[in-house]
């Protein structure tokens, strides 16, 4: 069965490049694999996805992704599963103790780049694995010594 996937799109300020580009500079380190744009998106809003509910809605509070929205258009392919893991993690903050209108899934992408470049590697690690297994990344990876 063919792997599902889609295009997710980030509006991106020169700040907001320099966080996307760190988190997936962040991932490969951790996981030592030549990753797409698009996985690093989805490993960190699953990661995301574990924070607990009130520690998100702090987050989300505080304005985080200040300065890192903008005009520059990015679009990241990633498995279409990701959208349902960002429509979970917006009804777990706008549930009834909520005191805000539920985050927009650009601030959801941004607080999760954000927490990716403070996670550690162990939990990256398996993070990814679980998602290459599950089969909602793109785990080809490139032979650099055939080339």
């Amino acid at each position: 069965m063919a792997r599902q996937s889609r295009t997710f799109k980030l509006r991106l300020s020169p700040a907001g490049m320099d966080l996307l580009i760190d988190s997936h500079c962040h991932l490969i380190r951790s996981t030592r694999a030549l990753l797409a744009w698009g996985t690093t998106l989805h490993v960190a809003v699953e990661c995301l996805e574990t924070v607990p509910t009130a520690t998100l809605r702090q987050t989300l509070a505080s304005k985080p992704e200040a300065g890192l929205f903008g005009a520059e258009e990015h679009h990241l392919g990633a498995s279409r599963s990701l959208r349902e893991i960002v429509s979970r993690i917006s009804e777990r903050i706008s549930g009834p103790e909520a005191s805000r209108p539920p985050p927009t899934i650009a601030q959801i992408y941004i607080v999760a780049l954000q927490h990716l470049t403070r996670t550690d590697a162990e939990t990256l690690c398996a993070t990814y694995e679980r998602m290459r297994t599950a089969g909602g990344a793109d785990h080809r990876k490139v032979d650099l010594e055939s080339s």
